[in-house]
């Protein structure tokens, strides 16, 4: 499914949220890019509120602030119970820690950036009110490169302390991934490569790789992101795919930065490419006897 779609379907399942819309033809009244008219079939006898209209916006951005902008309105008669402020928790919690992925096998997230209220009189006089709530669409994209992959390597790694964690890169991702207490989702960037410095056999790599742990429950996270970086700091090194090491220069735990856009674990590696492969010697002229 397109984007549109997946975050149309996390909307329109999400019971706690559901439950206090109004229905259009039997479903949710959940749309894109916007509503039906207020004479169209689908709303029957029912009233027409309380309904959600969503629109996003993608654009490129090398910084990774966001990769485009999500657009959820909430739109409430002012006569009902159910206001703005009582259904706005269930959207953010809807769209938390869940990674959406595309028919491009492309990953996204959904960091909450702020929500307004406002106000508006329909053409029958009726007073409404509402919220718009923002959210910065975070992608994740596949991070392999080439043999030696340092990004291979670390999600191995990773793979190999939390078993029952998720990795990214590692793991079947299905369209719909919830990060849970239980199975946090961890997903490793490569965020540059530079050469150090080159010998007649290898070329000295340097690599920076910015980690980021998905979990809802906050002391959880804190724990595990210390725990890889204590473990990182300890063991010096990772062993990359051909069994070479993949040593640790610098190793940073920001427990306080953004886990969705920058990562928590920020290390600094040195690997090295192999200028000439062995060559294997052929057994030539050999003399068998039996």
């Amino acid at each position: 499914m397109n984007l549109e779609n997946l975050i149309y379907k996390r909307l329109s399942e999400a019971k706690d949220l559901t439950k206090h819309l109004t229905t259009f033809g039997g479903k949710p009244a959940v749309f894109t890019p916007e509503a039906p008219g207020d004479r169209a079939v689908g709303w029957g006898a029912t009233t027409q509120y309380q309904r959600i209209v969503f629109n996003f916006d993608m654009q490129t951005d090398g910084e990774r602030k966001s990769a485009g902008t999500l657009l959820v309105s909430l739109i409430c008669r002012n006569d009902s119970d159910a206001v703005p402020e009582l259904i706005e928790p269930a959207v953010r919690e809807c769209l938390k820690d869940v990674l959406l992925k595309d028919d491009s096998d492309t990953l996204y997230a959904f960091a909450w950036a702020r929500t307004d209220g406002f106000s508006m009189t329909e053409e029958k006089n009726e007073l409404l009110i509402g919220s718009e709530i923002r959210f910065d669409i975070i992608e994740y994209p596949c991070q392999e490169t080439t043999d030696p992959d340092p990004i291979a390597a670390m999600a191995r790694y990773i793979k190999g302390m939390y078993p029952d964690s998720i990795v990214v890169g590692i793991d079947h991702m299905d369209d719909e991934t919830e990060a849970s207490k239980e199975a946090p989702v961890f997903y490793c960037r490569l965020t540059s490569i530079d050469k150090l410095e080159e010998t007649n056999t290898v070329v000295w790599m340097n690599c920076k790789i910015a980690v980021s742990l998905l979990c809802p429950d906050s002391p959880t996270r804190l724990k595990m992101a210390a725990a890889v970086g204590n473990s990182l700091s300890l063991d010096g090194e990772v062993e990359m795919l051909d069994e070479s090491p993949m040593y640790i220069d610098h190793m940073t735990a920001d427990l306080k930065s953004d886990y969705l856009k920058n990562g928590q674990i920020f290390v600094t590696a040195r690997y090295g490419l192999l200028r000439y492969k062995a060559v294997g010697y052929p057994l030539r002229h050999p003399n068998i006897t039996y």
